[in-house]
C-alpha cells in the first residue's frame, strides 16, 4: 500500500534531526510499598553507584587494559547506576497523573501523546493493518536480539519490537509501525493505551484510546542514562499528522475531529534526551464504523489480551523475563563460590599453607588437622548457603514474596562483605572476579528483584496463592462438615417408606 503514488507522505525530515530547542526535565513518582522495599531500593541504588566508581578507579589504574575496563564501566553506568539515580530522583517530584506524556522504565518523561481514538480493539487494529502498518512484537530475549542483530547488518525487520513506555501505571497495550528503507533504525512508531474506565481527558472528552507517535531517524546514544537507543525527529506532529492520513485515507469511513491547543505547544527532550516540539494539537480518529462484526473477546473481558483493565499487580500472571536473567545471576554466584570453595578444599598443600600462616606449628595452637577442620566446616556452610541462595531464586522466579525479600538481604550482605574486603584489601581472588563478575551479578540482581515488574509478580502470585489456600481450606471444611450434619439428621421412619393405602 505505501508504494501507491496516492499514498500519504511523511512530512517530517528523514535525514536531519532539526533544531535542539532547551529543555527542562520532569520525573514522575514512584510509590513503593514497605519499608523493607523503600530500602532494598535505594541500597540497590548505592550499591549501583559504588561500584561503577570502583570500576571507575580499577579503568585508571590498569593502564594496559583501560579501554575493556571503561567499556565495563559505561556497562554499569548506563545500565545500572543512571537508570536507578533515575527511578529514585524521580520518585520524589513528579505528579502522578495525566500531564499529555509518557514514562520511560527509568522514570523519565517519555513522548508525547499526540492523537486519541474512539473505537473497539478490532476497530483500531483493523484500520492500522488497511492503513499499511505492522503490529510490532513484544519485547522478548528474540525479538531483542533480533533487532539488535538486524540494526547491525540494516537488514529487514518489519515486526520489531518497541521498547515499552508507561502510561496509566502500566506499558502501551500494543504498538504498530512502518520501517523506511528496509532499516529498522528508521521507522514509524505509535504505541495505543486504553483509558481506564470513565477516564476522560482534560476539558471532559471521553475516548476509548491514546497514542503516542514518533518517527525513529536513527540509532543513537541516550543523553540521561546513556544506553544505546532509537533517536526521534524532533517535530512529532509530522508523525501525528501522517499516521492520521494513513489511517483516513485506508479507511474512508473513519473520520477526524481535531482538539486545538489541547495543550501548550512547547519545546521539550523524551526520555532518550531527544529534542521534541508540538503545537498542542489532539486529533481524535472516530473508528467505530471500520469494524462491524462484534470482538470475539470483549476488551473488558478478563481473559482478554489487553491489560488496560486490571491493576498492574494483577498483570503478573508469569515471570518478567529480567526476573529470569536474576534469577540466573544469583545461582550462577552461588554455585561458582561453592565451586571455588570446594577446589580449595582439595587443592594440593592449601591446608598445610594456611596453618604455616596461622603460626610456626603446634606451638601457637595451630596445627594443620585444625585448619583442615575448620576448612571442611566452613566449605560446608558455604555449600549449604549457595545452594539456599539456589532455592530461594528458584522461588522468586516462581513468584514467592517472602524468597524474594529473603535473598534480598542475602545479597545486601554478602555485597556490604564482598565490599569491606575490597576496601581493606583482605579479598583474596582478582580484582575482575571480585568486582565484575561477582559484585556486578550481585548488583543486577538486587536491582531487578526491587523493580516494579519484580514486586508487582512477586505480590501477585503470593496472593494468589493464599486465595487457592483458603478456598481449599474451605472446601476441606465443608466435606469435612457434610457428614456430620448428614449423623446429626433424623433418620427416616420405616413408616416413611411404606406406601399409603
Amino acid at each position: 500500500m505505501q508504494h501507491d503514488p496516492d499514498y500519504p507522505v511523511y512530512r517530517g525530515d528523514l535525514e536531519h534531526p532539526g533544531v535542539r530547542p532547551g529543555f527542562q526535565l520532569h520525573a514522575p513518582r514512584r510509590l513503593l510499598s514497605g519499608f523493607m522495599d523503600r530500602l532494598y531500593f535505594f541500597f540497590a541504588g548505592v550499591a549501583s553507584v559504588w561500584l561503577a566508581v570502583v570500576a571507575l578507579l580499577e579503568a585508571v589504574t590498569h593502564s594496559w587494559w583501560s579501554a575493556l575496563l571503561i567499556l565495563v564501566f559505561w556497562g554499569l553506568l548506563a545500565y545500572l547506576t543512571l537508570p536507578r539515580l533515575h527511578r529514585i530522583l524521580t520518585a520524589i517530584y513528579v505528579p502522578d497523573y495525566f500531564i499529555g506524556r509518557t514514562q520511560t522504565s527509568d522514570g523519565l518523561l517519555g513522548d508525547p501523546i499526540n492523537l486519541a481514538v474512539r473505537g473497539d480493539s478490532n476497530d483500531v487494529h483493523a484500520a492500522m493493518s488497511r492503513a499499511g502498518w505492522t503490529l510490532a512484537e513484544d519485547v522478548t530475549l528474540a525479538s531483542s536480539w533480533r533487532i539488535v542483530v538486524s540494526t547491525l547488518r540494516r537488514s529487514s525487520y518489519p515486526k520489531a519490537p518497541v521498547s515499552p513506555l508507561l502510561l496509566f501505571g502500566r506499558k502501551q497495550d500494543f504498538a504498530y509501525q512502518q520501517e523506511v528503507g528496509g532499516n529498522p533504525g528508521k521507522r514509524h512508531h505509535v504505541r495505543f493505551w486504553k483509558t481506564p474506565e470513565g477516564w476522560v481527558l482534560p476539558g471532559g472528552i471521553a475516548v476509548d484510546w491514546v497514542a503516542a507517535g514518533t518517527y525513529d531517524r536513527s540509532v543513537g546514544v541516550s543523553l540521561f542514562t546513556l544506553q544505546v537507543t532509537h533517536k526521534i525527529d524532533a517535530d512529532t506532529d509530522h508523525e501525528r499528522d501522517y499516521i492520521v492520513e494513513t489511517v483516513t485515507y485506508g479507511n474512508p469511513e473513519a473520520e477526524v475531529r481535531m482538539v486545538e491547543d489541547f495543550s501548550t505547544g512547547y519545546h521539550s527532550r523524551n526520555g532518550g534526551g531527544d529534542s521534541i516540539r508540538t503545537d498542542g494539537d489532539l486529533p481524535i480518529l472516530e473508528l467505530h464504523d471500520v469494524v462491524e462484526r462484534l470482538p470475539e473477546i470483549p476488551d473488558s473481558h478478563p481473559r482478554s489480551r489487553y491489560s488496560y483493565h486490571r491493576h498492574p499487580a494483577e498483570l503478573a500472571e508469569k515471570a518478567p523475563l529480567n526476573l529470569w536473567i536474576a534469577g540466573a545471576l544469583v545461582s550462577f554466584v552461588a554455585l561458582l563460590q561453592m565451586g571455588r570453595g570446594i577446589h580449595r578444599l582439595f587443592e594440593p598443600g592449601y591446608i598445610e599453607q594456611l596453618a604455616a600462616e596461622g603460626g610456626p606449628g603446634p606451638v601457637d595452637g595451630v596445627s594443620a588437622e585444625l585448619v583442615g577442620t575448620l576448612l571442611w566446616a566452613s566449605t560446608g556452610l558455604l555449600v549449604v548457603l549457595a545452594l539456599f541462595q539456589v532455592y530461594l531464586a528458584v522461588n522468586v522466579v516462581r513468584g514467592h514474596q517472602r524468597a524474594r525479600k529473603t535473598v534480598l538481604a542475602l545479597l545486601c550482605l554478602t555485597f556490604v562483605a564482598n565490599a569491606v574486603g575490597i576496601l581493606t584489601g583482605t579479598v583474596d581472588s582478582s580484582v575482575i572476579y571480585a568486582v565484575y563478575v561477582l559484585m556486578g551479578s550481585q548488583v543486577a540482581a538486587m536491582l531487578t528483584f526491587t523493580s516494579d515488574s519484580a514486586v508487582n509478580y512477586t505480590v501477585a502470585s503470593t496472593q494468589a496463592r493464599r486465595r487457592r489456600r483458603r478456598l481449599r481450606r474451605r472446601g476441606r471444611r465443608g466435606r469435612d462438615d457434610a457428614p456430620a450434619a448428614e449423623s446429626a439428621s433424623p433418620a427416616p421412619s420405616p413408616e416413611a417408606d411404606r406406601p399409603s393405602l
